[in-house]
């Protein structure tokens, strides 16, 4: 289905071209292609890999002169919402989201048309800030802002109590309602994941929002058995199994929203326990600055990404971020005139024109011998989940030196700890020198709230603390080299920081949202040296901050004297 665009496909057209995104060519070859396959030409296009969903509306919207905003991914204020009535807002197809003393920030899915501007300025004795947004967005706000999921959850079993002391089945209303509830709400709150936990006398349900897990609501201990089965159903696992461990996954639509839910679930004490991981679109259309990377880090990357063969890795803790990351990547990667093969353990996310594949170890289809049938696919990138062991790491290395581009992870805490365990592997120092492009190691730190960011300077007591943990002289020297500090502080103290005074929309917690922080190791001449003569982590360490690397703590300190982070989001990812 085609997009819901505010303007014309001649003034989208027109637009396009006059900002450089696409040529003339680019079009009429899109608008036929768009013909045979009966979509409008802005979704082949966004196949084609010219710009995203959210790239496309902001360009119209700076052609509109009027800002885009994506209400997926914005905290509704509830005083805002309450200003209009729900009945004009729906008619007007325009949503408040925003409010301060004198002006009111709504959101329109068409913000050129004058009676739904008129209607919501007569609504309101506010100035009107327009935005505009897409019909998508406006939808799945308008549908679920007014929720409130504790008290819809027990108006559903109060309606029809279930007694779920057995299996449940697919047809079993309340229950379907109930799991559809949950997974609108984690939706709308933008949770990474859903935790169903079972307790001696109750159901917790629990979010995972921004990194931090939320209590959202206790359900009767009654209905646990049947909000499992419905679960594996909609996974397509065995309801009769409640023994061993379950992985599973299954889509969830809200009207022309889709997710796709990643399942797991383990038997616990009390009974099992189940975590949904939701898979944002989102996350595989990113760029390289809307994850994370510093102008400095993306220049970098984009000129290591025009080698075409060699090696890719990403390192860090589980739940840093990698899989995000490769997926950028492959994004930049993804064009006509290469052939993509994945092997994934799972495959988190689908993306257009790339050959993936899982693993299944049941069946004998492991990293090692998925990787070994891949290279007889005629690929020209090769995108590896993880590699885990010897095998892997061998037959990667041998790909990326027989002229294939290598991408994959790696558990380890630094990017200079990537070559030893390369090594440890039995994958030979001269190989690794031969055939590492770059090591990118990242970290997830917390995003303040923009909605109640306020600036500061460090005490001196707060400066005595940070110096035990930073050279701050060395730091400040640094900055100035990097031009984001003027060249006439002097001191460390006379910088200025950021942090959320906590508000509705980012629950009281300051932050909203997470961003990553990267440290990139990029195989230079003096680093080369270092693995071929079997160096340690720390020498390699050494020599490549001598070339100038941004350490990950020193690129997160950058985040947070930019107001993107704060200084104890980089002291927590430090001390883990």
């Amino acid at each position: 289905m085609a997009l819901t665009l505010p303007i014309s496909q001649e003034e989208l057209k027109d637009i396009l071209i006059k900002s450089a995104v696409i040529k003339d060519k680019d079009w009429l070859d899109a608008e036929k292609r768009a013909q045979r396959r009966r979509r409008g030409v802005e979704e082949i296009l966004i196949e084609r890999g010219f710009y995203n969903e959210k790239y496309l509306y902001e360009i119209i919207g700076d052609a509109l002169k009027v800002p885009y905003v994506n209400l997926r991914k914005r905290k509704l204020d509830p005083v805002a919402l309450s200003e209009i009535d729900p009945q004009i807002s729906q008619t007007a197809q325009a949503i408040p989201f925003a409010i301060d003393k004198k002006n009111l920030k709504v959101a329109f899915v068409d913000p050129r048309n004058q009676e739904s501007l008129q209607m919501i300025k007569t609504a309101t004795t506010k100035t009107v800030v327009p935005f505009m947004t897409s019909h998508k967005n406006f939808r799945f706000a308008s549908r679920l802002y007014q929720r409130n999921i504790e008290e819809e959850i027990y108006n559903i079993i109060n309606t029809k109590i279930k007694s779920a002391s057995g299996e449940t089945s697919e047809t079993d209303v309340p229950i379907i309602k109930i799991v559809d509830a949950l997974m609108e709400y984690a939706m709308f709150e933008q949770s990474s994941d859903v935790h169903i936990e079972a307790l001696p006398d109750a159901v917790v349900v629990r979010f995972r929002i921004d990194g931090d897990l939320h209590d959202i609501v206790e359900l009767p201990a009654n209905i646990h058995n049947a909000l499992v089965a419905r679960i594996k159903i909609l996974s397509n696992l065995r309801i009769d199994e409640h023994r061993v461990p379950q992985d599973g996954r299954f889509s969830f639509k809200i009207e022309e929203e889709e997710e796709s839910v990643r399942v797991s679930i383990i038997p616990a004490f009390y009974g099992e326990k189940v975590v949904m991981r939701l898979m944002t679109d989102e996350a595989q259309n990113m760029n390289l600055e809307e994850i994370g990377f510093s102008e400095q880090n993306a220049k970098t990357m984009n000129k290591q990404l025009e080698k075409p063969f060699g090696m890719i890795l990403v390192v860090g803790p589980t739940g840093s971020g990698k899989t995000t990351t490769l997926y950028a990547v492959l994004n930049i990667l993804n064009t006509e005139e290469v052939n993509i093969c994945t092997i994934e353990d799972p495959i988190e996310y689908g993306v257009h024109r790339v050959n993936q594949t899982q693993v299944n170890t049941q069946a004998g289809y492991t990293f090692a011998n998925g990787l070994r049938s891949l290279l007889r696919q005629d690929p020209d990138i090769i995108m590896i989940g993880e590699i885990r062991d010897k095998e892997t790491a061998q037959i990667a290395v041998r790909a990326a030196l027989t002229g294939h581009l290598v991408l994959s992870t790696l558990h380890t805490n630094n990017a200079a700890g990537a070559p030893p365990r390369l090594q440890d592997m039995d994958v030979e120092p001269f190989l690794v020198s031969s055939t590492l492009n770059i090591v990118i190691a990242q970290r997830l730190v917390r995003r303040i709230c923009l909605d109640c960011i306020f600036s500061f300077k460090l005490t001196a007591e707060e400066l005595k603390s940070l110096s035990k943990e930073f050279d701050l002289d060395t730091m400040l020297t640094r900055f100035k080299t990097q031009g984001l500090v003027d060249k006439k502080v002097k001191t460390f103290g006379e910088l200025t920081f950021y942090r959320g005074k906590g508000c509705a929309r980012c629950h009281q917690s300051g932050y909203s949202k997470r961003i990553s922080v990267f440290e990139l190791l990029q195989n230079t001449e003096a680093v080369q040296k270092c693995l071929i003569r079997n160096a340690s982590s720390n020498e390699i360490q050494k020599v490549a901050m001598e070339e100038g690397m941004v350490t990950i703590f020193e690129d997160g300190m950058q985040k947070a004297l930019l107001g993107i982070t704060t200084i104890e989001e980089v002291l927590r990812i430090k001390r883990e």
